[in-house]
């Protein structure tokens, strides 16, 4: 499935038949500024869940000859580093502004990272399962509707929203992290 579909299956959630059937329609001003805002929904919504529901973690190889290591030059962006690792065990390491400080050649990271910004035409993918197309699309209603100014609709989208999270998230162990806005 295409962010696309997503988008025309979040109009069809929220009522906008007619917006969804119109699709790409040049001429249709209005259903081309709603998919566009839709879209920033969309990366939004896959932003605020990889940060803080469910995380995206991957390993990665790197290799330096100055002992920097710049998050620029990492395959994805990070916002929290795991672990490093050099030869399977965990070595000392300092966290820079700009980069990782490690006296070693070569080091292995773990560390989360945030999902790549798509397009209209990319695949909608989640490496985490849990994390549904329906699960997206609330978010995306909910977002959109407070853009939009209509406080009641988004509130009761976030109220979906929230619960189809809290919902894959009760079926997991807690691991000692207490999420984002939850405790209060």
């Amino acid at each position: 499935m295409t962010v696309n579909n997503l988008i025309t299956e979040t109009l069809v959630l929220m009522g906008m038949s007619q917006a969804a059937d119109e699709g790409e329609d040049p001429s249709a001003a209005d259903t081309a500024r709603m998919r566009g805002i839709l879209l920033l929904c969309f990366n939004a919504v896959a932003d605020e869940l990889a940060r803080g529901y469910f995380p995206l973690k991957t390993v990665q190889t790197l290799t330096s000859d100055t002992g920097s290591y710049m998050f620029a030059d990492f395959p994805l962006v990070p916002y929290r580093i795991i672990s490093v690792k050099s030869g399977g065990e965990k070595v000392a390491w300092k966290l820079r502004p700009l980069c990782i400080e490690c006296d070693r050649p070569s080091i292995d990271v773990e560390y989360e990272y945030v999902p790549q910004r798509k397009e209209a035409d990319d695949e909608f993918s989640y490496p985490d399962t849990a994390v549904s197309e329906l699960l997206v699309e609330y978010g995306m209603a909910a977002e959109y509707m407070l853009i939009c100014g209509d406080a009641e609709a988004s509130a009761a989208w976030e109220s979906r929203y929230r619960a189809e999270i809290d919902r894959q998230l009760s079926a997991r162990p807690v691991r000692g992290r207490v999420p984002p806005r939850r405790w209060l």
